[in-house]
C-alpha cells in the first residue's frame, strides 16, 4: 500500500484520534466545488496515548461502523492517515538518475534514517522537485546567461516516508472490520497541508493542538516538508487546571473550555500575558518544540522552489484544543510571530444553517477534512 496513495472516487476521510474518531463525506459536483455530503464523530479514548494498537482494533470499527450508520455515509470507500508520531519522514537530495538507481538509492538512504529493520517497513517516496539539464543552443532572452551544458542538473529534492508494517496492518484490520474499503492510507501531515495550506506558495507552520500530542508541521508551497510531535496537548492543560484549582476533570474540561488560557482574576498566579503560571507552564514544552522546529527549518531547510526562504511566515493554529480562548494571541506573543486559527471548511460548500456548528467542529476535523478532499 503507497503512504501517498493514488487519487480516487472515495470521498470519506476517518480521522482516528486518541480521543475521537471524526469522520467527514465530501462529493465533487459538474463544476469542480466540493461539497459536504455528511460529517459524524464520536468522543473515545484508546489504551495507549501513542496510537492503535491490536488491541483496540475490534472496538474502533465498530465505532467507525456506528459513524458510518448515524451520519448516513453514502460510500463504501475510506481513506485515513497514519499519525504522525509513527511515521518516520525525511528530505532528501539525490543527483538525478534512472527510475531503478533511484529505487536503490532511497532505499540506502532509508537504512540511514529509519531506526527499524527495513524488511519490517513499507517505504514510499515523494519527488518533491526535479532537476533538469538544459539543452546547449537553446534559445535564451539577451539578458539572461546562456545555458552552460557542463554544469550539473539541480539534484532531486525527495521526501521519504516510512510506516511499520504492523501499524499499517492494524488500520487495514479496523477498516475490514467497519465494512469500509480502505483505498488508500497517507500521513495526518499531507491531510493538513491539504485542508489548511492547500497550493499556497510560501512556507507555513501548522500546529494541531491534539488530546495527548501536538504535531508541528512546517509546510512548503503546500508540500509537508518537516514534522515533529510533542506528547503534551489538551489534556495536559486540563490536568493543570485540576492540580491547581483542585477540582475534578468534568469541571476543569469545562472551565478549560469556557474560559481558555486566562482564568479569573484571583484564580491563579498569572504569568506573562496573563496566563496564569501552572498553564504557561505547560504551555512551554509546546512553545519550545515550536521554536526549535523553527530553528532547524531555518538552518537546514532544503529549498526546492524559487519562493522558499527558510522563514516561515505564519502559523495555522488547528486540532482539539485550538478554539481554546486566547491560546493563537497567547502564541503569537510567545512566538512573536503571527497564528491564526485554521478554517479547513474555507473550501467546501455547506447548508448555510450548519455554519455555525461546523465553525466550531473545524479544528477538530481538519485532518478528515483533508483526508477526503483527496478523493473529492
Amino acid at each position: 500500500m503507497s503512504l501517498f496513495g493514488k487519487k480516487n472516487e472515495s470521498v470519506i476521510g476517518v480521522d482516528v484520534g486518541t480521543s475521537s474518531i471524526k469522520l467527514v463525506e465530501l462529493e465533487k459536483k459538474s463544476d469542480n466545488s466540493v461539497s459536504l455530503v455528511t460529517y459524524g464523530f464520536v468522543e473515545h479514548a484508546t489504551r495507549d496515548v501513542r496510537g492503535i494498537g491490536k488491541e483496540d482494533a475490534p472496538t474502533v470499527a465498530q465505532t467507525i461502523k456506528l459513524i458510518c450508520e448515524k451520519a448516513g455515509t453514502r460510500s463504501f470507500s475510506a481513506t485515513a492517515a497514519l499519525p504522525t508520531y509513527v511515521v518516520f519522514t525525511s528530505l532528501i537530495s539525490l543527483p538525478p538518475m534512472t527510475k531503478d538507481e533511484l529505487d536503490s538509492a532511497i532505499h540506502w538512504e532509508a537504512k540511514k534514517i529509519i531506526p527499524l529493520p527495513l524488511e519490517d517497513i513499507i517505504l514510499d517516496y515523494k519527488i518533491l522537485s526535479q532537476g533538469k539539464k538544459q539543452p546547449a543552443g537553446l534559445p535564451f532572452a539577451k539578458k539572461e546567461e546562456p545555458p552552460n551544458p557542463d554544469a550539473e542538473p539541480p539534484d532531486y529534492k525527495i521526501l521519504i516516508t516510512g510506516a511499520a508494517k504492523e501499524t499499517v496492518q492494524v488500520y487495514t484490520d479496523i477498516f475490514q472490520k467497519s465494512g469500509l474499503s480502505l483505498t488508500s492510507l497517507e500521513t495526518e501531515m499531507f491531510a493538513l497541508a491539504r485542508a489548511l495550506v492547500g497550493e499556497e506558495p510560501g512556507e507555513v507552520m501548522i500546529v494541531e493542538v491534539g488530546a495527548a500530542v501536538t504535531d508541528i508541521i512546517i509546510v512548503q508551497d503546500g508540500v509537508p516538508f518537516l514534522g515533529r510531535s510533542i506528547e503534551t496537548g489538551g489534556n495536559a492543560l486540563t490536568r493543570a487546571i485540576m492540580n491547581s484549582l483542585h477540582i475534578n476533570e468534568k469541571r476543569a474540561e469545562q472551565l478549560k473550555r469556557d474560559i481558555g488560557v486566562t482564568l479569573p482574576s484571583g484564580s491563579a498566579p498569572t504569568g506573562g500575558g496573563g496566563v496564569p503560571a501552572i498553564l504557561r507552564e505547560t504551555l512551554e514544552p509546546i512553545i519550545h518544540e515550536i521554536r526549535y522546529t523553527l530553528n532547524l527549518y531555518k538552518a537546514h531547510s532544503v529549498t526546492p522552489s524559487p519562493t522558499a526562504t527558510g522563514i516561515v511566515e505564519k502559523i495555522i493554529l488547528t486540532g482539539g484544543s485550538a478554539l481554546l480562548p486566547n491560546l493563537a494571541a497567547t502564541l503569537s506573543q510567545s512566538l512573536d510571530m503571527r497564528v491564526i486559527l485554521g478554517d479547513p471548511w474555507a473550501h467546501i460548500s455547506y447548508p448555510a444553517d450548519l455554519k455555525p456548528v461546523l465553525q466550531a467542529l473545524g479544528p477538530k476535523f481538519s485532518v478528515a477534512i483533508g483526508l477526503a478532499m483527496r478523493g473529492a
